[in-house]
């Protein structure tokens, strides 16, 4: 299965809101923050849907292989950087 990576940056003035599924995870993106996204992607279909809940909030639904599903922040791992949601 091909790699793909999809990147998400903040060129507003304001956080953003990024919500990767199923997993639950969401990570606040100041202004200038990248959040990209790296795992094994279908060969068919769309890489992934977003769903965009307002203007600063957005959710990522990933397809393929999720087990390798790689999350970076500005370049770094982003472990530290995610809220883990109560309620699902």
């Amino acid at each position: 299965m091909p790699k793909t990576q999809q990147t998400f940056e903040n060129k507003k003035d304001a956080p953003i809101y990024v919500s990767v599924e199923p997993w639950p995870e969401c990570f606040e993106l100041e202004p200038g923050d990248k959040l990209p996204l790296i795992w094994n992607a279908d060969e068919t279909g769309d890489a992934a849907q977003v769903d965009f809940i307002n203007e600063r909030e957005l959710v990522v639904w990933p397809n393929g292989a999720l087990g390798d599903l790689v999350i970076l922040f500005n370049g770094g791992l982003s472990e530290g950087r995610s809220w883990k949601f109560k309620h699902q």
